[in-house]
């Protein structure tokens, strides 16, 4: 049925073949837009796909990469270098001489690029989020990213032993290759919580001024970008209503705390955008995060003070960003309406697939 739409769309019909190793749930949720739009995306651009396992792939000779328009290939990021390389050249090479484009898809939670040499096998990368700055890639960083480096030189986070002890910067060729796609937000997560919290259930009262779900183990290299957070909080819990727990609770539990708290602080973790974002907005707290000015990405839910409040990565304004919105409801509610109805509309069939589409134009896909 896809394809016949898509022969209907007045649009070249094309087939893109994605293969991944599906190893990491997160990683492949990349993939769900593609998957719940499959129908529409057919009938605005004329792109099908077929998605195949990475062992499959291998097993194809080289003659049955012919007739994709695309192919795309997705490795989780503890695959051994080596191992990447060899696969991205075995399989982009083969669709490369098939006449396909060659696409990476890179759905790890960070900023960076962790493989050069699979971006030179590549015509592009499509990124869920990518630096404001372009000239970040060329940077060279302890661990995998800009957060690993961040923990090493800010709280002595030693990746020696690490499985990426250090990442290398990229020449501006291969910068030029790096596209941005979508974010998270788009994960089926995300999708189907929109559903199941209607606006009405976000109006309900609110006796949680702040929230903070961020505890983590000290041994985690994380630890010292989250604690941050847990430290400022305790300073002030005296003079605000601060929920701030370090056990674990039901899913449905911890949305209920998210629909009566005022403010939701949302550290950084393993990247910067996490599911916690964009669970808050949707439940109607204020999203409060370190200052995300340094990327960008779509849906863009990180516009301060129109989608959320800005703190910085210390968290020593902490009590003096929080402080307005506690104190003024008209504003608080401002924000978060703005933000859920952004969000909401991103989520919307139209909009992904305009979204797809613009991303075709951007790749030389049209």
């Amino acid at each position: 049925m896809s394809t016949a739409m898509a022969r209907s769309s007045g649009k070249p019909l094309r087939r893109m073949l994605i293969v991944s190793d599906n190893q990491s749930y997160t990683s492949e949720q990349q993939f769900a837009p593609l998957i719940r739009h499959f129908a529409a995306i057919a009938a605005r651009t004329g792109v099908v796909f077929t998605f195949m396992d990475l062992a499959k792939a291998k097993a194809l000779p080289a003659e049955r990469f012919a007739g994709w328009a695309a192919v795309g290939l997705k490795l989780t990021f503890a695959t051994p270098a080596a191992e990447a390389a060899d696969t991205a050249r075995r399989i982009l090479g083969a669709a490369k001489a098939a006449g396909a484009q060659t696409i990476l898809f890179d759905g790890d939670d960070d900023l960076s690029i962790l493989w050069p040499d699979i971006l030179d096998a590549a015509d592009v990368c499509i990124k869920k989020h990518m630096y404001s700055d372009l000239n970040t890639y060329t940077r060279t960083f302890v661990g995998k990213s800009n957060l690993t480096d961040y923990c090493h030189q800010t709280f002595g986070v030693s990746f020696a032993d690490n499985i990426i002890p250090r990442t290398d910067g990229l020449n501006p060729e291969q910068i030029g290759k790096i596209v941005l796609g979508w974010n998270i937000a788009q994960d089926d997560k995300i999708h189907d919580l929109a559903k199941d919290i209607p606006v009405q259930a976000t109006e309900g009262p609110r006796n949680i001024d702040i929230l903070c779900r961020a505890s983590v183990s000290p041994g985690t290299w994380t630890y010292g970008m989250r604690h941050g957070a847990v430290e400022a909080l305790s300073r002030i819990t005296g003079r605000y209503r601060i929920h701030a727990p370090t056990d674990r609770v039901s899913q449905t539990e911890y949305y209920g705390e998210m629909l009566r708290a005022r403010l939701s602080v949302s550290p950084f973790g393993f990247g910067e955008l996490c599911w916690r974002d964009f669970e808050s907005i949707l439940c109607g707290s204020l999203l409060i995060k370190p200052n995300m000015s340094h990327l960008k990405t779509w849906p863009d839910l990180f516009v301060p003070f129109e989608t959320y409040i800005p703190v910085a990565w210390d968290y020593s304004d902490l009590e003096q960003v929080c402080a307005p919105y506690i104190a003024d409801e008209d504003a608080r509610r401002r924000i978060t309406s703005v933000a859920r109805l952004r969000l909401t509309e991103a989520l919307k069939t139209r909009a992904f697939t305009k979204r797809f589409e613009a991303l075709l134009h951007t790749i030389d896909m049209t």
